[in-house]
């Protein structure tokens, strides 16, 4: 069957996204600091970056400005591939009370093929009290869909359920739901909330005929409890994860990026990862 050129590219640049082995993919993103600023251990992105590619995950998710100053420690051959967030918003610090919630393009998904990425990712939100922003927030999902086509650049989208008051939602119904508009709108690769228990999840990552990666959100307690979501999460159907503060605000984030990669390349056992997570250096 014939394929448009621009698939070509597509297709080669998912491949150095999702491990061809495997077919799952380890990403740190280090990109929070464009939401809610330095977080203890993220003050220095390259020093933050330098410390996750140690561990040698398959790509780091960063904003512009973090790309432009640690993007020299990924070009060399066998480094992680650069993923680019060209979106910005505030609904971890603002409240629509004082403060309405907005979503912002900060790049474009041709500054993301000029720095280099092999991806754009960018958020879908639903259930704000008001349909017109989660309109707007589709047809921008829509627009850099569109160009990202044009481009041969694969598109990552980070589908969220909000409150008014900017908490994230994790019902399973809503999560399937918006899942499946970020498929219908565009997306080659989905960041999805973990709903909770393998079954429920299995439901998400069966809504759409796209690679599922599962979303770190809020810091776990332990690196046991976060290996355990990875676990139960690739057990569901997932292809991966897209992990920030569970890897980088841990002692040895190298060590906690090879104990995914044993769960998500090595098909190890959980009590496998955890023994490298907890072999330092």
């Amino acid at each position: 069957m014939y394929e448009p050129q621009w698939d070509l590219g597509r297709h080669r640049r998912l491949g150095r996204i999702l491990n061809p082995e495997s077919g799952r993919a380890v990403v740190v993103a280090v990109d929070h600091g464009l939401f809610i600023g330095p977080l203890p251990q993220l003050e220095s992105v390259p020093e933050t970056v330098a410390a996750v590619v140690r561990g040698q995950p398959d790509a780091v998710q960063m904003t512009p400005g973090a790309a432009l100053s640690a993007g020299a420690l990924l070009p060399k051959r066998g480094a992680p591939t650069l993923i680019l967030r060209i979106d910005a918003t505030n609904i971890w610090r603002a409240r629509p009370a004082a403060h309405p919630v907005y979503h912002a393009a900060v790049a474009s998904p041709a500054e993301a093929v000029r720095l280099g990425a092999d991806a754009a990712v960018c958020f879908l939100f639903a259930g704000y009290e008001d349909d017109r922003a989660e309109r707007d927030n589709l047809e921008r999902l829509a627009g850099w869909a569109a160009e990202c086509r044009s481009l041969g650049l694969p598109l990552i989208v980070e589908p969220l359920g909000i409150t008014p008051d900017g908490r994230p939602v994790r019902d399973v119904d809503l999560v399937r739901l918006l899942v499946r508009m970020a498929w219908e709108a565009g997306a080659d690769l989905i960041k999805a909330d973990y709903t909770g228990d393998p079954a429920s999840f299995a439901r998400v990552c069966g809504s759409v005929p796209v690679p599922v990666l599962v979303r770190g959100g809020p810091r776990m307690d332990t690196a046991a409890e976060t290996l355990q979501v990875v676990s139960d999460a690739l057990q569901a159907g997932a292809a991966g994860v897209v992990f920030g503060r569970n890897i980088w605000q841990q002692p040895d984030p190298a060590a906690m990026v090879r104990a995914i990669a044993v769960l998500c390349h090595g098909h190890g056992s959980l009590q496998e990862a955890l023994r490298v997570a907890e072999q330092r250096g």
